[in-house]
């Protein structure tokens, strides 16, 4: 009787995977090139470094005053290209490294409104 019972959860688990095997997906998967990784490691790495200049608290509150919220800025900056994105950090890198200005962070902000306005995330230059 013992042996029964066990044949019968046996048969009872294969025919549940049997059944249940049709549902499982395949995975995908491709290889990439070195120079794809690199640029890939590249582009994060830009977009890191303009997300920590964007963290700055006289940042978000320049971005604020102008009506942009701070979220959407890092948001954009995910989906910039990556010619923006490298245009972008070198405007950044011209900044002193002791700190940002009044004229920098400007600068920045103005950047990237031109940016948000040129996607259409915002409307702030055509009110004027």
């Amino acid at each position: 009787m013992l042996i029964f019972r066990g044949t019968r959860i046996c048969v009872l688990a294969i025919s549940v995977c049997l059944t249940s095997l049709p549902m499982i997906q395949p995975a995908s998967a491709a290889v990439i090139s070195t120079e794809t990784a690199i640029e890939m490691a590249e582009r994060q790495g830009r977009i890191d470094h303009i997300n920590e200049v964007l963290a700055r608290e006289s940042v978000q509150s320049t971005l604020i005053r102008y009506g942009v919220d701070p979220v959407d800025a890092s948001a954009r900056v995910d989906a910039l290209s990556d010619a923006e994105l490298q245009t972008l950090e070198q405007q950044l890198e011209q900044l002193p490294a002791g700190g940002t200005g009044v004229v920098e962070v400007v600068g920045i902000v103005t950047i990237v409104l031109i940016i948000l306005e040129l996607l259409g995330v915002t409307n702030f230059f055509s009110e004027f």
